[in-house]
Parts: C-alpha cells; sequence; structure tokens
C-alpha cells in the first residue's frame, strides 16, 4: 500500500502491477481534482461514500456535468477530459490500467505540471518545536519538558501527534529534558516515522523556536506543518495543500506575532508582538507548501533565533492563507489549566510536589518518576507483590505495565465489593521475620523530615500553636507529638504482600478480578515485604477521607483565620458502613485498630507538604485532630 497525497486529499494505492492499478481515492468537500485526460490510461471509478459533481467529455467532444452519488459509477476512456469536484468529502474506488503517470493536466486549482510529482509521492512532514524550557510554567517543569505535562492523561505532545495521520514523517526538536520526550514517544507510537533533533545553546542570545527549525531544515525538504509544542489545537487539523498561517483573534498584538489578511483570507501583512500590530495573532501553528522558500526566508532574515521572520514578507509564499483556528497556549498556567476544562481533565491521582506525572496511552499505564532509584525499586518490588498488572517494567524515567479496563473501588461504591477486598486482603497476609532496624529512621525521622518541610513552606506556628479546629480546641502538634510513643510502631508484624499505599483508588476491579496499582517502591530498606500495619493505616485513611475526591479541590472547604481552622470534605455514602466493617475485620485478625488510627494521623501529617496548599494543610489539621481524638 502506498499514500499519495494531493492538494485535494490523497489516493491510497491499494495494488499496482503490470496488468492495472486499484486505488481508493480521498476528496475533501469544496476541493476538485485537475482537469485533465489521459492518453493511453483507461479508468473506472465508484463512488463509494459521498457525493460529487463529474465532468466528462463523451464521444461527441462535449463535456458533461452530472451529479454522482454513493453507488454510482463512470468510466473515462481517454483523451477524453474529466475532473471530479467533491460536494461532500467523497470516496472513489478506481480500477485502472497500470499506466499510472499518464496525466496531462488542463487546469490546476494550484498549478501542477502534467506527469507524475515527485512531491506527491513524498511523505508530508510535521515539525513540532519542542526544545523550550517552559519556563513560564515554573515548578510544573522543574523535572520535565512542557510537552510532557498530561491532560486527561495524555501527554500535550501525544495530543498534538494524534491530530496527525500516522504516517507522516514527524521531526521534533528538542533540548530541556529532551531525552524524555523521546523516551515517552517511542514508548507510545512504536511504528511511528520519528526524528529527534537536539538543539544546541539553549541558553543563548540567539536560541529560539527559528534556530530549533533550522535545525531540522535536512529532514524537511518536503510539504511539512509546523507547530509548537505549546500550541494545543482543538479544531479539525487544516489540510496541507497551500501555505497558510493558523491565527486567531487577539486584543493584545503586543503580546503576539499579528497578521493582516483581505476578504479573501489572503495574507498581506506580518507583524511581530507590536502595539501596532493587527488584530489576528499567529498562534504557533502552520502549513508548508513552498518548502524552499520557508528554509530561504527563515536563513536569510532569522534574528535572535525568532522563527516568525520567515513570514515578514508574505507576498513571496503563492496563495498564503490566514485559516481562523481554536487553540490553547499550554505554555503558561492559566491557559493551560483552561485547557484542562474544556477537555474534563480527570487525573488518575493526587497532584503531588514529587513531580511524578501519571498517563494512560495505547493500553499502557505509564509513570513518569524522575527518582531513578524509587523507579528500579518499583520494578523490583512487584516480583514480591500479588495482584498486579502484567508487564511491569521500565524503561529508563517510566514505569509502564498493561492497562486493566476495570474501575477503581472509589469508583464502583460498592458496599459487598469493598467486603471482599478486605477479606482479599485479610486473607493474604503473609507474615515474615525483618530486620526492624530501620523502622525508626522510617516512622520517626520521616515524620519530622516531613513536619520540618511544611513549617519551611507555611511557618513554624503550624507546628508550634495551638489551634481550634472544626470549633473543638487541640494543643500543638509539638505537644501532640511529644507524647506520641514511636517504640510502639517498631514491633509491628511485616508481610510479604506489603502494598505501601493501599487506598482504595490504587485498587481496580476489571476481568472480575482484584489488581494493585501505585505500589510504594520500598519499606524502609526492604523491598520484598513490609509493616502490615502501614498498609491497614492507609486503607483507614482512605475510608475516613476519601482520597479520589480530594483530587478536585471544589470538594474541599478550608477557611483560615489567624487559629480558627475550619475545613470540610466530600464523603462517599456508604463509608461509614465500610469503616464499621474494616474495623471488625481488624480485631478478627488479631490487630490493634487504636495503632491504626494513630498511624493513620502520622501518614496524614507526612502527606501534608506533597500537595497543593488547601489539601496540604487539610491533611495536616486532619492529622493533628486524629491525633488527640485518639489519645
Amino acid at each position: 500500500m502506498n499514500i499519495i497525497y494531493k492538494p485535494w486529499g490523497k489516493e491510497v494505492w491499494l495494488e499496482l502491477n503490470d496488468k492495472y492499478c486499484y486505488k481508493r481515492i480521498y476528496i475533501n468537500a469544496g476541493f476538485k481534482t485537475s482537469y485533465q485526460y489521459h492518453e493511453k490510461k483507461l479508468e473506472t471509478n465508484y463512488i463509494a461514500e459521498g457525493k460529487a459533481e463529474v465532468w466528462l467529455e463523451n464521444e461527441d467532444g462535449v463535456v458533461e456535468k452530472f451529479i454522482a452519488n454513493k453507488g454510482d459509477f463512470f468510466t473515462v476512456v481517454p483523451p477524453r477530459k474529466h475532473r471530479v469536484i467533491a460536494i461532500t468529502d467523497t470516496v472513489l474506488q478506481e480500477v485502472s490500467t497500470p499506466e499510472v503517470d499518464d496525466v496531462i493536466r488542463l487546469e490546476d486549482d494550484t498549478n501542477r505540471d502534467s506527469g507524475r510529482l515527485d512531491s506527491e509521492h513524498i511523505k508530508p512532514g510535521v515539525l513540532i518545536l519542542a526544545a523550550g524550557k517552559g519556563e513560564r510554567l515554573k515548578q510544573l517543569t522543574q523535572e520535565t519538558n512542557k510537552a510532557l505535562l498530561p491532560i486527561n492523561n495524555q501527554a500535550i505532545i501525544s495530543k498534538i501527534i494524534n491530530k496527525f495521520p500516522n504516517d507522516y514523517k514527524f521531526v521534533i526538536t528538542l533540548s530541556y529534558k529532551g531525552s524524555l520526550v523521546e523516551e515517552y514517544l517511542k514508548i507510545n507510537f512504536e511504528n511511528y516515522d520519528f526524528e529527534f533533533v537536539y538543539v544546541d545553546d539553549i541558553d543563548s542570545n540567539n536560541s529560539g523556536p527559528g534556530l530549533s527549525a533550522l535545525s531540522a531544515e535536512k529532514f524537511l525538504q518536503r510539504p511539512f506543518y509546523l507547530i509548537t509544542a505549546d500550541c494545543l489545537l482543538t479544531s479539525p487539523l487544516p489540510a496541507l495543500n497551500s501555505n497558510w498561517l493558523g491565527v486567531h483573534p487577539t486584543s493584545y498584538p503586543e503580546k503576539y506575532s499579528t497578521v493582516q489578511f483581505d476578504k479573501e483570507n489572503t495574507i498581506t501583512n506580518f507583524v511581530n508582538k507590536s502595539q501596532e500590530g493587527f488584530q489576528n495573532a499567529f498562534i504557533g501553528i502552520a502549513g508548508i507548501t513552498d518548502y524552499e522558500l520557508f528554509w530561504s526566508e527563515l536563513n536569510l532574515n532569522i534574528k535572535n533565533g525568532e522563527l516568525v521572520p520567515a513570514f515578514f514578507n508574505p507576498k513571496k509564499y503563492d496563495n498564503f492563507k490566514a485559516i481562523t483556528l481554536d487553540w490553547f497556549d499550554t505554555g503558561n498556567f492559566d491557559d493551560l489549566e483552561k485547557a484542562k476544562l474544556f477537555f474534563e481533565d480527570k487525573p488518575f491521582s493526587l497532584i503531588k510536589n514529587n513531580n511524578e506525572i501519571t498517563y494512560k496511552e495505547n493500553n499502557k499505564f505509564i509513570k513518569f518518576i524522575p527518582d531513578k532509584e524509587r523507579l528500579k525499586n518499583l520494578v523490583d518490588r512487584s516480583k514480591y507483590i500479588k495482584f498486579l498488572p502484567e508487564n511491569v517494567h521500565h524503561t529508563g524515567s517510566f514505569l509502564v505495565y498493561d492497562w486493566v479496563e476495570g474501575s477503581t473501588l472509589y469508583e464502583l461504591n460498592e458496599i459487598d465489593l469493598f467486603k471482599d477486598f478486605i477479606n482479599l486482603y485479610f486473607s493474604n497476609i503473609e507474615l515474615v521475620d525483618q530486620n526492624k532496624k530501620d523502622l525508626k529512621k522510617f516512622y520517626e525521622d520521616k515524620t519530622k523530615e516531613r513536619i520540618n518541610a511544611f513549617v519551611e513552606i507555611y511557618g513554624k506556628d503550624y507546628y508550634e500553636s495551638t489551634f481550634v479546629i472544626n470549633n473543638i480546641e487541640y494543643p500543638s502538634l509539638r505537644s501532640a507529638l511529644e507524647s506520641f510513643d514511636f517504640n510502639t510502631l517498631l514491633e509491628n508484624k511485616f508481610t510479604s504482600n506489603f502494598h505501601g499505599d493501599l487506598q482504595f483508588d490504587n485498587v481496580l476491579y476489571g476481568n472480575s478480578k482484584f489488581y494493585y496499582i501505585d505500589w510504594r517502591d520500598s519499606f524502609g530498606s526492604s523491598i520484598d515485604s513490609g509493616d502490615v500495619y502501614y498498609d491497614l493505616a492507609k486503607l483507614n485513611g482512605g475510608i475516613i477521607m476519601p482520597y479520589n475526591l480530594m483530587k478536585f479541590s471544589k470538594n474541599i472547604v478550608f477557611n483560615e483565620n489567624n487559629n480558627q481552622i475550619n475545613f470540610s470534605y466530600k464523603h462517599i455514602e456508604g463509608m461509614n458502613k465500610i469503616l464499621n466493617y474494616f474495623k471488625e475485620q481488624i480485631i478478627l485478625n488479631n490487630f490493634d485498630y487504636k495503632v491504626v488510627t494513630k498511624l493513620s494521623a502520622l501518614i496524614y501529617i507526612n502527606m501534608a507538604p506533597l500537595h497543593e496548599e488547601k489539601f496540604g494543610k487539610v491533611l495536616w489539621f486532619k492529622g493533628l485532630e486524629q491525633l488527640h481524638k485518639n489519645d
């Protein structure tokens, strides 16, 4: 199979031999083939889909025009003139004699010559400029490239790539955290034709998208789309049948490069970031058919690494159009948040300050983990844990395993399933002997470190002061911890089937089975076992405070007035029954629920500095509340 791209659509050549040629021809609505004839080629066309106007010369030399609908067909005998104009998107099935280069064009909207055109037989390209640091996104890009930020658990660059046919030539310019982009795309787009081009001097005064583009010049001697990695297009992708720029109305010409165009949308002027600019901004996507001219203009006019000087002389380009498109500039925080709202972003997990990112792409669960030791431990631990998905592995920076079609227990919210899982957990506890020497470090030392991290962000008063929480006065966290006996945690029992973050958002139910996801990388220095009570405390904490609802700020109310704290959060109906059942099973299996609740309180406090402010403070004060309530 061979795909030939045309100004009006494309041809899919299903068979070409010395006897015949068989094609599927796709013509976009409103477009027309060239007005042409053949000297030898005989063809029959069948309308498989759509509606078209057909021009066909009859045996008397008169060109007849008629409407052809799905199911109609017509035969072109050489040398009769003919043309097809698509009224709707139209698909033709064409069978012909094998003289495929036998085309004499009498009229063509793009002024193509007669015969076979080599440029049509070259796959178009897509140039994605992804070398920038994403400095406007601050903390979000500290450990990753902005193109890998997720929306609805899919990387932005994946959303961009999925706009284009999968057989195009993709050239991606990279610098900052570029190897992560390359690694991620190789995981998810295994059969795509990628060329990764690394850009030097990203921090110099001459850096910029123009410099990035020039680094890809030798790979794009062909018609191509140009798009920046922060241009998330929501409009349909325009055809690559002429030179064009994507534009959108703006009230801030000083912020963007702006474009002036006439009533036919032909571009007449182009200005870079000026108050005297025009009312339509260039949004970072273009179609380039005159690629030789584009490269010439960019080389001649580049300044300070800018891309837009390539368009400063728009009249040089043939049929240069402005196409109004809708998009999000995901390179800044505010517009990124708007894009998430538009796409109804539903993240898998709570956003933490450890820069880990989760994705779901092509039936794979993928997690970016900047801590290489933690990543290795997660894979190593998978050998010791039951109920995990298949094919757990890592690629260097990403944890990968097969996607499980199912729902979390939180999502299902079925009491019987909750109970079944609790029973499954207790039936799979396998107690093992374990050297407990590092438990103090895991519990006491880590808690102090996390408290210090929280205090560093919000101030020492949160640790030293008394607070009135939901109308009840509590002593300070300092006093609570001074009376807390960490030694009671050092005698806890270990199990080989330890999860480490056991809450209902990390348990999937699919194919009539339970699956563990998002397990802990280690417990202290151990990767083969961990504290039973830690799992129980995690589960208890997630029953009291349903973490799936905490992903969304709207489900949390937090008010702070000096030392007066009021907070509430949304609950899941029926969780009180699950909590009571859970307590019963803890006692029946000879565990101490008081230890579980104390440890849940510590976990809340440990989690507090890892989350955004509102939820982080709710966790902090919930932990303080729980510590005193269980004295």
